[in-house]
């Protein structure tokens, strides 16, 4: 157990580069997350634990390493170990018709249409079938049955196939309900009792459970989860009768020996928590619109080769993943609803940079001068003057002042008063201006210098 390392406060979340970077108690209370959890990986095992701040704004018990989160759709990967454990035991086939195993309920027909609908499509979110997820229910709300929530007799929609099986992606919470369901009227257990079998004996995942709601004993080792405010959510946490999908509580160290398990799984080591047959259909793009296997991301083609997945339940956010190459990961659990900023944003690229961490090869910039840079740029309506000074360039957009950029080391461009990033490329004979903003995540604008 240790305190945040002081690599990590060289935080500027949300604030101009030219500001003085704050350190990370401050990155904590900015965004409105009361505690964090972090256990790192290096070559498959967990070498460090660090947490920083409290369970809960209404008292002083510090967040500590076995300290219990919401592990949002970090479940779904559970889920989907639990599924695989079973194949490989000759329990259940992915590819049948799930109507076949269901025995407490069906999935309906659609005016006569009968969907068939298999664990592997549910698990890919390629079944076709509808709720993106699922909000959990707050102390006092009546909890349904699973049969009860499929057909919509709680706060969700019925969970129906609305799009044709195994043609593309489509995230389905109300599958992975659909899953959890199937799971446990094939073996008889119940769900908690089947994951604690399956998955977290053998990977050592001592805290974990999807116990829901938590006993009193583990209650009183549980983060309350938290809106903005910060203000807890009523009751600390919801209960989510759709375990599968959303319903896991864990610890950060508990969600890395998890995937260094299915790291060990892939590599075929012995005694590993699924053959490497399972393991590999784990990490196979389930559609081609989206990287996700069964209940895990996977890299992009080009990128490290890599599983993990992020969560969010009501209050908490989450991620969790692993290189397979090296090893190297980290999982990271907050209580707050805007963790997944700090996570994303603060924590992981600190780790990038200290750890060394794969990344994919940057495309080669050539050296092109200053001078053969400038010009104009449009992009739609939109459109960017890049004009040469003695510093560097400036960046002009209309209707505001010039933005100054400095040369960085790669080949790019970087702006020191805003969170701005500049490339250009070549491209068919045209020169093209890259425009990446911190804040605006996947949404990179894209310029052609205008000739003539």
């Amino acid at each position: 157990m240790g305190d945040m390392p002081r690599f990590l406060d060289r935080y500027q979340l949300e604030r101009p580069r030219s500001d003085h970077p704050l350190g990370f108690a401050a990155a904590l209370a900015d965004h409105h997350v009361p505690g964090i959890s972090l256990a790192l990986l290096e070559h498959g095992e967990v070498t460090q634990t660090w947490t920083m701040g409290r369970r809960s704004v209404t008292s002083d018990a510090p967040v500590e390493p076995d300290t219990l989160f919401q592990a949002g759709s970090i479940s779904k990967s559970i889920a989907a170990a639990c599924v695989l454990r079973l194949a490989d035991e000759g329990v259940l086939d992915l590819d049948t018709d799930v109507n076949e195993l269901l025995k407490s309920w069906q999935v309906p027909a659609n005016d006569g249409w009968q969907p068939h609908v298999t664990l592997r499509q549910l698990l890919a979110h390629t079944a076709g079938t509808t709720v993106h997820g699922l909000i959990g229910y707050p102390p006092g709300m009546p909890v349904p049955s699973v049969p009860d929530l499929l057909d919509g007799h709680g706060n969700s929609a019925p969970v129906r196939v609305t799009a044709l099986p195994g043609v593309r992606h489509g995230y389905s919470g109300g599958g992975y309900t659909i899953a959890q369901l199937a799971l446990t009227d094939v073996t008889g257990l119940d769900f908690d009792t089947l994951a604690w079998e399956l998955v977290f004996e053998p990977a050592g995942m001592v805290h974990s459970t999807f116990a829901q709601p938590l006993d009193r004993a583990r209650a009183a080792n549980a983060a309350a989860g938290h809106r903005p405010g910060p203000a807890p959510v009523a009751g600390g946490w919801h209960t989510y009768p759709d375990m599968a999908a959303a319903g896991l509580w864990s610890t950060a160290s508990d969600l890395a020996r998890f995937f260094a398990a299915i790291r060990a799984s892939v590599a075929g080591a012995p005694g590993a928590l699924l053959s490497e047959q399972s393991a590999r259909a784990m990490l196979a793009r389930g559609a081609p619109n989206v990287p996700y296997g069964l209940g895990v991301t996977i890299a992009e083609p080009g990128e490290p080769a890599f599983v993990g997945n992020s969560g969010t339940d009501e209050g908490y956010r989450s991620w969790a993943g692993i290189h397979l190459a090296d090893g190297s990961g980290a999982a990271v659990m907050a209580n707050g609803d805007y963790g997944y900023e700090l996570i994303t944003d603060v924590l992981l690229p600190a780790l990038r940079r200290e750890y060394g961490w794969p990344a994919a090869p940057a495309a080669p910039t050539p050296a092109v001068a200053a001078g053969d840079l400038a010009g104009r740029y449009a992009s739609g309506d939109d459109e960017f003057l890049v004009a040469e000074t003695d510093a560097g360039l400036t960046l002009t957009v209309p209707g505001q002042p010039s933005v100054p950029l400095t040369a960085g080391t790669d080949g790019g461009w970087r702006a020191r008063v805003l969170n701005v990033d500049v490339r250009f490329a070549d491209r068919d004979g045209d020169r093209v201006l890259v425009l990446h903003q911190e804040l605006v995540p996947h949404a990179d604008v894209e310029a052609t210098r205008v000739t003539g």
